[in-house]
């Protein structure tokens, strides 16, 4: 499960409201307007209008159970993750406002790939290749990606300095295993987790990152955080117990119980 919040402007309202104009077309727009109210915490969408107002934006917890029990009321039946996916995109444009070099892929370009006549990708290549993976961060399935992302992220502990074992494409592997759920129930996880919807749930929940270059100097993509390592191996070894990490844990467990035993035997 996870806790989103977003902050209330005007250009966030009008972004809600286009995306659940989508995918609720059927619903009427003054109810839509008003459960998105409702949804993020106001009692009228005029108050929740009015706070987007403000010169300092207020930050609203989305809750999904609130938006549709008002549907509910005006006789539509709405799956709540509507309003937490709409949400989730509001917050990848503001992450992805702040990383112009973010794509669902992650940061930065990587090394030149090899076009299917064997030549190597120009530089013009590679960046077209980029903006249409920068564009997929504005696709449904990534919208469900940094939701889950952030589920798992919830349970991570932050450090004062960026460490060791934080890294993106260990993270985002783990995201993919983990059996979660929406905060009313409905299922969010196990599911393919992208290495970009990684880094922006995280940089979204108020993380610290470092970028990394290859031993050729051309962008890795991954990215380190101030992540207790610690707290992430603990979730990687709940969520993927099959993994050869997990086994060696289990074996450093028994020895340790095994000498502990031992030295108990010789006093």
């Amino acid at each position: 499960m996870f806790v989103l919040r977003i902050p209330v402007t005007r250009s966030h309202l009008d972004a809600l409201k286009g995306g659940l104009t989508q995918v609720l077309p059927d619903v009427k727009s003054s109810h839509r307007v008003e459960a998105l109210g409702r949804g993020l915490g106001f009692r009228t969408y005029a108050t929740l209008r009015a706070a987007a107002q403000s010169p300092e934006p207020l930050m609203a917890t989305v809750s999904g159970e609130s938006f549709a029990a008002y549907l509910t009321e005006h006789g539509f039946e709405v799956d709540p993750a509507h309003l937490y996916r709409a949400a989730a995109q509001v917050a990848i444009n503001d992450v992805l406002d702040k990383m112009p070099r973010l794509s669902i892929h992650g940061i930065g370009f990587g090394r030149p790939q090899r076009n299917p006549d064997r030549t190597w990708e120009t530089p013009q290549q590679s960046y077209a290749k980029f903006v249409e993976r920068r564009q997929e961060c504005q696709e449904l399935h990534a919208a469900e990606e940094f939701l889950l992302a952030l589920a798992l992220l919830s349970r991570v502990q932050p450090t004062k300095t960026v460490t060791s074992g934080s890294g993106s494409y260990r993270l985002k592997h783990i995201a993919e295993n983990y059996a979660c759920t929406y905060p009313e129930g409905g299922k969010l996880g196990p599911r393919y987790v992208a290495n970009g919807m990684l880094i922006a749930a995280a940089v979204h929940m108020g993380f610290r990152y470092k970028t990394h270059i290859d031993d050729l100097g051309y962008d890795t993509l991954n990215a380190s955080f101030n992540m207790s390592k610690r707290s992430i191996d603990d979730l990687d070894f709940e969520i993927r117990p099959n993994t050869g990490f997990a086994h060696d844990r289990i074996r450093r467990q028994q020895l340790k119980r095994a000498r502990e035993v031992f030295a108990s035997m010789r006093q």
